[in-house]
């Protein structure tokens, strides 16, 4: 790595991390006329790699290229220091010093930690070092992948989440047999509610993909160049790869001794602050404010990480700018249908009321949440045009007998109609029974 200046002639804003949200902060501060020097440091080589875009670089959708979207002119036009494959080992704060492998430091005026998260792996001996198993956070990983998938017949993956049915279409249409395996009792279990996943769930296995519920991974085994996975009651599947696709969990490692605040990631407030002056933290490994619950969480998401990123980067040049925080929201589309979710879909009271509305001639599935009375999440299919009214609403805590009792939907396409608080035929309201009662 270059040596670093430390006259603190001018000041050092480094950035430790290469992701979504330290390159946002880069951006904002340059942006807003920061005069100091900016480092970055990243275990990994090269750009800012989105890795969300793996599966439509694997599906033949992007080129390779896509997959970074600041480019590798970004560093050089801006002057930003790289430290690129020196991970971190540790952080100063009273000292305000990052330390790097091989003995490298730099001193800071400023520091962003924006680590970002690792894949989650199953307790199972043998999984981490298997060559033939495989995650994608990374370029490397994404490209060592595409080569598998070119011998592959069949492959298993582990969770049933938004990435792995994603992961399933990809390989599916590739001509490889895919085994969906997901712990829970159904699919995406984070983000469809019960009583809309059973529609998910048919929906994939009209598409050919075998799931495997309630399924836990017991072993692992290599024999000739194969996986034999191990899950309860003796039940042995052999497959060619193996895809973990159940979680992700942040990069926190480095900061064993400092005082900085960790509960499940780094706590920060709507500036990105930590409890420790200079030091910031955005993206996967920290916690901001959910919107809907003002509670402290981490949200996976590139856009919150960006958003965070660059609030962090904007206070380091000198601004005074606030970020109030995220609400849940994914958007999916695999096996020809949109996935739309929204807040809290699975809120702890006893006052939750359930609105579904469907019209499965057209496969349009709609089920929102309340608690006590107020709109507090969604889950759509192929509704999309409804989405954006629908979150404006959760964040306006819009209540059945207020706002929204005006203005529900028709999936038919028509614009919103005005109703009487008693809801349409169409509607059904209900606390536990499913759409196929």
């Amino acid at each position: 790595m270059n040596p670093v200046d430390s006259s603190h002639k001018r000041k050092h804003f480094v950035i430790v991390g290469n992701g979504g949200a330290g390159i946002s902060a880069a951006k904002a501060a340059c942006s807003a006329g920061y005069q100091g020097i900016i480092h970055m440091v990243s275990d990994i080589e090269g750009p800012t790699f989105n890795p969300m875009l793996s599966p439509y670089y694997l599906s033949g959708e992007i080129v390779y290229e896509r997959c970074f979207p600041f480019g590798k002119e970004f560093y050089e036009k801006n002057s930003i220091q790289c430290h690129f494959g020196s991970p971190v080992e540790a952080i100063d704060t009273q000292q305000q010093k990052v330390y790097v492998s091989g003995g490298g430091m730099i001193p800071y005026d400023d520091c962003l930690i924006a680590t970002g998260a690792s894949p989650l792996l199953p307790k199972v001996p043998g999984i981490q070092n298997s060559y033939n198993v495989f995650t994608l956070r990374t370029a490397e990983q994404m490209i060592r992948l595409k080569k598998a998938l070119m011998g592959a017949k069949n492959a298993v993956i582990l969770g049933a989440s938004l990435i792995g049915i994603k992961l399933a279409e990809v390989l599916m249409r590739k001509g490889i047999r895919v085994i969906l395996v997901e712990l829970t009792k159904q699919v995406l279990p984070f983000f469809a509610h019960p009583q809309l996943a059973p529609i998910i769930h048919e929906h994939l296995l009209n598409k050919g993909v075998d799931l495997r519920l309630s399924w836990a991974l017991e072993g692992l085994e290599e024999k000739k160049g194969r996986v034999y996975l191990h899950f309860q009651e003796d039940q042995i599947v052999k497959t060619d790869l193996v895809l973990i696709c159940i979680g992700i969990k942040p990069n926190l490692e480095f900061l064993k001794g400092t005082q900085i605040e960790v509960d499940r990631g780094i706590i920060v407030d709507d500036h990105m602050q930590t409890n420790i002056n200079h030091v910031y933290a955005a993206g996967d490994v920290s916690q901001g404010t959910n919107q809907l619950t003002g509670k402290k969480e981490m949200m996976g998401l590139w856009g919150n990480a960006c958003y965070q990123g660059r609030t962090a980067g904007y206070n380091v040049a000198g601004m005074n700018v606030s970020y109030p925080g995220y609400l849940p929201q994914y958007v999916n589309h695999f096996f020809g249908i949109t996935f739309i979710h929204l807040g809290d879909i699975n809120p702890q009271g006893g006052e939750i009321e359930i609105l579904k509305q469907f019209e499965p001639s057209e496969g349009i599935y709609s089920l929102l949440v309340f608690d006590k009375g107020v709109l507090v999440g969604a889950n759509l299919i192929n509704n999309l045009k409804e989405a954006g009214r629908l979150k404006t609403a959760i964040l306006r805590k819009q209540t059945k007998e207020g706002g929204l009792s005006r203005y529900f939907f028709y999936p038919s396409g028509k614009d919103f109609n005005l109703i009487k608080p008693v809801f349409s035929p169409s509607f059904m309201l209900a606390k536990k029974d499913s759409f196929y009662n």
